[in-house]
């Protein structure tokens, strides 16, 4: 790695860094729980469907792509070690959906009881992680790495405990912040080693060259086909499972999670075109801010805008029609992107014209209601994200062909 990229490597990781960190020092402030510190509620990490929630989950999602990546800069040299990267990235995206969608919240209400539901789930972590240290120990350029993936699934592994200290240890009032802090301080710096460890796989995202000539988000590229036949098939009964679930307001939802992780995808998928890209190009930072808008808003606004489900919830009222405010919202995030696009030259105008009607489906379904709300609000966004996911990764034009549009004279 140049020296270039080695330093916008680590500009990224520092800005990752100031966000956790703020957003522990937010946590620790709310959990006093005193009036003037309520509007910080979607910033407290202790909190379920909120804009902190989404982060934490994200990082494992980044972290997974990043861990994928290790498969594509490997599997020509070291087949088993490239296959190592690949069961890490299962792992971490299995993770993520825990921490979005609370899988552990929910398993805990199982007959068997919270400990022997878990069992099956931790002996499938633990021999995963197993198989992969070895692995990568036993191929010389990825023995640098097993330390920093042992810190950082150990200290996850490790939060289990303090949830179980916390249950049977109760401290006074003003104690008790400083252990969520802490807690959930311990859980953002695995999640950040863990990113850090992976982050070189991915070198192709911070070279000076163009276009890239290491991975870089590879993998999204590589499964776009089964993620959105996958998503399609299951979108339905997805969301019919997650409307039937109990405790909607204060559990994470398995829906939003695919919804919110597609919407990601699609994001990485820009950056990975823009590495791509035959010549220089500026970075896509807005469409990549307004994707990753798009898909915090599915764990931070809730489906339906119904008080009586969500108590905190709203809709947006429009000469007489009350709108859908998520969907909204995801109309805004796409047809922004879409413009964001299609400012960038002719070869990426398709793209953006289906994103505007992505952005524009979503204004109509944000002004539909059937009978069965909570699971129309699930599979509407759903419908969404697919979309949105589709277009990026289907109607962008290679980067060669974009190159060729470009230089052609008007």
């Amino acid at each position: 790695m140049t020296p270039h990229a080695n330093d916008l490597r680590k500009t990224c990781f520092r800005v990752l860094i100031a966000a956790s960190a703020l957003l522990v020092l937010t946590t620790l402030i709310f959990r006093f729980r005193t009036h003037y510190f309520l509007w910080l509620a979607p910033l407290n990490l202790t909190e379920e469907n909120v804009a902190a929630a989404w982060f934490s989950g994200t990082l494992l999602l980044l972290a997974s792509l990043l861990a994928a990546d290790g498969y594509f800069r490997l599997r020509s040299i070291h087949f088993k070690a490239a296959l190592a990267w690949w069961v890490i990235a299962g792992m971490l995206m299995a993770l993520s959906l825990d921490e979005i969608a609370c899988l552990h919240e929910r398993i805990e209400e199982w007959k068997t009881g919270p400990i022997v539901s878990f069992i099956p789930f931790l002996v499938v972590l633990l021999a995963g992680c197993a198989w992969s240290f070895v692995q990568l120990w036993l191929t010389p350029s990825e023995r640098p790495k097993v330390k920093g993936l042992v810190l950082g699934f150990g200290l996850l592994v490790s939060i289990g405990g303090q949830e179980i200290m916390e249950r049977i240890v109760t401290l006074p009032w003003y104690l008790a912040p400083f252990r969520s802090a802490l807690e959930e301080g311990s859980e953002l710096a695995a999640m950040l080693i863990l990113v850090y460890t992976t982050l070189p796989n991915s070198f192709g995202l911070f070279e000076n060259t163009r276009p890239a000539g290491g991975p870089a988000f590879s993998g999204v590229a590589a499964l776009r086909w089964p993620i959105l036949i996958l998503a399609t098939l299951i979108a339905w009964p997805l969301a019919a499972l997650t409307a039937s679930m109990a405790e909607q307001a204060a559990l994470g939802h398995f829906s939003d999670w695919m919804s919110c992780a597609l919407f990601f995808f699609a994001a990485a998928f820009v950056v990975r075109h823009w590495a791509s890209a035959t010549t220089r190009e500026p970075f896509p930072t807005s469409a990549v801010v307004l994707l990753c808008a798009a898909s915090a808003m599915c764990v931070q606004f809730d489906p339906i805008g119904d008080r009586n489900i969500f108590p905190g919830s709203s809709t947006i009222d429009w000469f007489g029609l009350r709108l859908n405010t998520r969907l909204v919202l995801l109309a805004l995030c796409c047809l922004g992107a879409g413009e964001s696009l299609r400012s960038r030259g002719a070869g990426y105008r398709s793209g953006a014209a289906s994103l505007a009607t992505v952005g524009g489906v979503s204004a109509i379904f944000s002004a539909y209601s059937t009978p069965d709300t909570l699971w129309w609000g699930y599979f509407a966004t759903t419908v969404i994200a697919i979309g949105t996911f589709a277009t990026v990764a289907l109607a962008l034009r290679s980067p060669a062909t974009i190159a060729a549009v470009q230089r052609t004279p008007a």
